[in-house]
Parts: structure tokens; C-alpha cells; sequence
């Protein structure tokens, strides 16, 4: 699970190191395959690039939770010390992510991103928290009475 999770923040950096228009052509094919989904359902409405890089972030700090949150959990066993090592380090990799994009031609650090990328993170973590809850009461109730 360390693994996975120093892969994702890898690849979340590497993405912000991309120029302006190497991440443009990442997003705008995104783009295309969204607004074409959203229209073979009759949907009127097109999604903007800059909507979908914002769910882009969101999505991929998602995952991020999930992941960082189940890899803190594997060294502590403990949720309330868990959750509250995952958020703020994975917000502190949010700041990271922006600095990143200040070195990267034609892009800037977006304080919203931040945001949103916390947010995610924030998702990501208590979908774990949540899981592991259930897992331990479900222990609890199986340990037959003395």
C-alpha cells in the first residue's frame, strides 16, 4: 500500500511539472470523452476545460485519501491518530502540487486547487474511516462472549 501511494503522489507531481500545453493535451481528450458521454444521454449542456480539470483534481485527490488514509491506518491501527496524520499531510501535498506547477511554464499555483484538492482528500480519508469503522464493529460482534 506504501507503494501505491508514493506511485500516486509521483504521478500527481509529474503532472504538475507539465508545461501549459503538454497538459492541455492531456485534458482537452478528457474533455471530449465527457461532453461525448454526457450528449449520448441527451444532455444539452457541455462541460468546460477548466470544469473538468477541477474534477480531475478533485478525483485524483480522491484516490489519494483512499490511499494515504489506508497506508496510515496500516502503520497506527488507530482512526482518530489516522485521519488526523492523512489530512493534513495530504494537504501539504496539495500546497506541494501547486509550488510544483510555479516551475512549469504557463502554469500557476491555484490557491482553488488547493481547496479542492483538500476536499478530496477529505472524501477520501472518511470513506476509509468509515469502512474501517464498520470492519471493527463487525469484529466486535463476532468475538463470542466469555
Amino acid at each position: 500500500m506504501t507503494v501505491l501511494t508514493v506511485a500516486a503522489i509521483a504521478a500527481i507531481f509529474y503532472n504538475s511539472m507539465l508545461n501549459a500545453d503538454d497538459s492541455t493535451d492531456q485534458s482537452t481528450p478528457v474533455t471530449e470523452l465527457l461532453n461525448g458521454f454526457l450528449r449520448s444521454f441527451g444532455f444539452t449542456f457541455s462541460l468546460s476545460e477548466g470544469v473538468v480539470r477541477k474534477l480531475a483534481h478533485f478525483t485524483e485527490y480522491s484516490v489519494l485519501g483512499v490511499l494515504l488514509t489506508t497506508t496510515v491506518y496500516l502503520y497506527t491501527q488507530k482512526r482518530t491518530m489516522t485521519f488526523c496524520i492523512s489530512l493534513p499531510s495530504g494537504v501539504l501535498i496539495a500546497v506541494c502540487d501547486e509550488l510544483i506547477q510555479l516551475g512549469s511554464e504557463g502554469r500557476s499555483c491555484q490557491p482553488l486547487d488547493v481547496l479542492i484538492d483538500g476536499s478530496g482528500i477529505l472524501l477520501g480519508a472518511l470513506i476509509v474511516i468509515a469502512v474501517i469503522s464498520v470492519i471493527e464493529k463487525r469484529k466486535v460482534k463476532s468475538i463470542p462472549n466469555k
